[in-house]
């Protein structure tokens, strides 16, 4: 009775037909283990179904009412079977109750490790994000260094090819000015030797003119 007294008898109706409902879909080898720990002795079925119609209690019975030990025998009975009842319903509903508790636990421990791995997956795309980022700068760098290269290799380039075409202007300057001085020395030669042919010329004409005159002196000379 003090079991029952914790409850408003609403509650324990509703709660009743609820465990009922559950009785009828659990397997008849676990009510009957619940029953045999909490010891309650199989009672019935027509006092079980009072209790499911929600019958209240039974009062106490006036002792000299006739039948009266039988009927609060009966009663007391039909109070032990309905606390017995209760008993098994408090019992399924702890179950229900500790079935409840494992299965928030277990969603928190899901979510525990859903929330792990977004975790790590938020810190494996800010990595990646991190890599990306590094390998663009990497990859700017190599692209400064190879156009620095690019520069300085045109640079070197067009120097040698200025110091080339400058060389090369220089030996073709060269070049002709030795042919200018070769052709002037060879124009200067050719007018000395023209100069000189012309004072043989010159020479030997006056050389026959010598010679002739002087024969033709002694040709008029008297004998």
């Amino acid at each position: 009775m003090a079991t029952a007294a914790q409850f408003p008898w609403p509650t324990v109706l509703t709660q009743l037909a609820a465990g009922l409902d559950e009785i009828a879909a659990k397997p008849a080898a676990e009510i009957l283990r619940l029953r045999s720990s909490l010891g309650v002795v199989e009672s019935p079925p027509t006092l079980l179904i009072g209790a499911a119609a929600g019958a209240e209690p039974p009062t106490a019975v006036e002792r000299g009412s006739p039948g009266g030990t039988s009927v609060a025998a009966a009663r007391s009975e039909g109070v032990d079977d309905w606390m017995g009842t209760l008993d098994i319903i408090n019992g399924m509903a702890g179950l229900a109750d500790e079935q409840e508790r494992r299965r928030r636990e277990q969603g928190m421990s899901h979510q525990a490790a859903l929330n792990a791995l977004r975790q790590e997956l938020q810190q494996a795309e800010e990595k990646l994000r991190a890599a990306e980022m590094r390998t663009r700068e990497v990859q700017a760098q190599s692209d400064i260094r190879l156009q620095r290269a690019q520069a300085d290799a045109n640079a070197q380039v067009q120097d040698i090819r200025a110091e080339a075409e400058a060389r090369v202007r220089m030996i073709r300057t060269e070049a002709e000015a030795l042919v200018r001085h070769a052709e002037e020395r060879a124009r200067v030669a050719d007018l000395r030797a023209s100069t000189a042919e012309q004072w043989l010329q010159r020479i030997d004409t006056a050389a026959k003119k010598l010679l002739s005159g002087g024969q033709a002196s002694l040709d008029r000379a008297p004998a």
